[in-house]
């Protein structure tokens, strides 16, 4: 064969492998194209199917007993935030452990702190309203997870110190926290989903103690403050009349608890999610707005246990 003949042919070879190499890229761009809007058209779906904002946000009204809740306005916006920034939405409550106040004036003061969760306690007739509200959550989409947080801490910022001749083991006292806090652990994690899906935080742990900037209190709330004290360390309130302050003393005791909740408001803000409050009768709203004290945004609030008398 010419060498005329074999260029002639080597070309006409040439021209087809590039054809066909034009032809597989060509293929292959329109077919990744596809692959794309397929994908693309897919997520779309999974999007829409994952969860209605507005769905998310009748549910919780559906929970929240307060009337005019001035968070509501916030808790879609914190929400989109949340789930762009964790993928999930957290559930925060706190939990109060049942203290034993004698125990302050005896030889052993560190008993105040239980080591045993009480089932009779506060946080039991709560649950089955946690579980469902995060079931309807779910339902509709929405990741959640519960965040449980057990405020063991309080006594000895705004109680302790007010205490005339008091001594405590403190290390002893931390023990009985942290063995608080795993029996807690073991009590209710795996009834709110388990490893991942439910978390038992303790401020005592954490050491979110009373924050270093001065509260902004109004004058009415301060008032307000002392009355619960009056209350709380009466003959009718939890301690009983045995322990006993002066005026003075209360008001100091106002300063420290709100610089306690202001700490636990700037904690609340960095962990994110939104708040079930659990706090007492007539002081719910007083309660939300004392995390903020210390300048901290916190996070919203909704109130699923309101009395209905207190509406």
């Amino acid at each position: 064969m010419s060498y005329k003949n074999k260029k002639r042919k080597k070309t006409i070879a040439s021209k087809s492998r590039r054809n066909f190499v034009f032809f597989l890229k060509k293929f292959f761009k329109k077919f990744n194209k596809k692959i794309e809007k397929f994908f693309e058209i897919k997520n779309k779906k999974k999007e829409v199917k994952m969860f209605d904002i507005k769905n998310v946000i009748e549910i919780l009204k559906k929970y929240d007993k307060m009337f005019n809740n001035p968070d509501i306005v916030n808790i879609e916006k914190n929400i989109t935030n949340e789930l762009q920034k964790t993928g999930l939405l957290r559930l925060c409550i706190f939990i109060c452990p049942k203290f034993n106040p004698k125990a302050l004036l005896s030889s052993s003061p560190e008993n105040y702190m239980p080591i045993q969760v009480d089932g009779s306690g506060l946080f039991e007739p709560r649950i089955a309203k946690i579980l469902s509200l995060k079931k309807n959550l779910m339902k509709v989409g929405l990741p959640t997870e519960i965040n449980l947080i057990i405020g063991d801490n309080d006594a000895e910022e705004y109680i302790f110190p007010f205490i005339k001749s008091f001594s405590l083991n403190r290390s002893l006292y931390k023990e009985r926290q942290l063995q608080y806090k795993r029996a807690f652990e073991e009590k209710y994690e795996d009834l709110f989903g388990g490893n991942g899906k439910c978390f038992v935080w303790s401020f005592a742990d954490l050491d979110v103690f009373s924050d270093k900037i001065d509260p902004k209190i109004s004058k009415k709330a301060i008032e307000k403050e002392i009355k619960f004290f009056e209350w709380l360390f009466s003959s009718n309130g939890p301690y009983k009349g045995i322990l006993n302050f002066s005026k003075e003393d209360l008001i100091n005791m106002v300063y420290s608890k709100y610089k306690l909740y202001g700490a636990q408001g700037k904690f609340l803000e960095e962990l994110g999610g939104i708040l079930l409050q659990t706090e007492g009768p007539g002081v719910w709203l007083e309660r939300t707005e004392m995390l903020k004290c210390t300048g901290s945004s916190s996070i919203p609030a909704i109130y699923p246990w309101i009395r209905v008398e207190e509406r």
